[in-house]
């Protein structure tokens, strides 16, 4: 049963819960009993954890992840980003950090997504028109927790309806992949990707995240 939705307050509190209540949904049925499945949608990958797990070194690609239900820590040069339901994780670039799921449990899974970006898609926004990011709070490694919205999760749940109309797929992905990444580049994150994208060479690039 749905709950009241006395208790929350306007629209915009009721689109979000039931956006995050789709997402969470939509990626239990997706990984099923899995704890990680590579979807038919490229660069999409969905991710499921009963219970929470032990720091593992891993290298994060350049991504965007959402945890749509529990909560995971990174952990990059001494820096720990902490997101759940209401944040994502921005890696503006290839690093190695250690992982953890630290909320996760067998009647509440750990449910996350994670969609590669593409640096192309990045370039060929920033060439159409200018996209001023909103103000940053200062300067950060190429790795940043940023604040869900409703247009952000709204543009990820109708990303994974795609995967009920697998035909739809090659045509329409490519649109909301670069919806995404818009509305990211306009955030106070956004800062970050726009200056990779537009710096020099990867191993540059890495080097100088790794030593903030």
């Amino acid at each position: 049963m749905m709950p009241s939705r006395a208790r929350y307050a306007g629209p915009e509190p009721d689109r979000m819960r039931e956006l995050k209540e789709e997402l969470a949904w939509r990626i239990a049925a997706t990984v099923g009993s899995e704890q990680k499945r590579v979807t038919e949608i490229p660069g999409l990958t969905v991710h499921r954890l009963t219970a929470p797990s032990p720091p593992c070194l891993t290298t994060y690609e350049p991504s965007l992840i959402l945890t749509a239900q529990g909560l995971k820590r990174v952990e990059l040069g001494g820096k720990i980003f902490t997101y759940g339901s209401s944040h994502y994780l921005l890696t503006s670039v290839a690093l190695p950090v250690v992982a953890r799921v630290v909320e996760a449990s067998e009647q509440s899974p750990c449910l996350a997504l994670s969609l590669k970006l593409r640096m192309t898609v990045v370039r060929e926004l920033l060439s159409r028109t200018e996209i001023e990011p909103a103000p940053s709070g200062g300067q950060d490694p190429a790795m940043a927790v940023g604040k869900v919205t409703v247009e952000l999760l709204d543009a990820f749940c109708r990303l994974m309806r795609l995967l009920e109309r697998t035909r739809d797929i090659a045509y329409l992905h490519g649109l909301i992949e670069r919806e995404i990444t818009f509305r990211v580049l306009r955030e106070p994150e956004g800062g970050r990707l726009r200056a990779i994208a537009t710096a020099g060479d990867q191993s540059y690039r890495t080097a100088k995240a790794i030593a903030w």
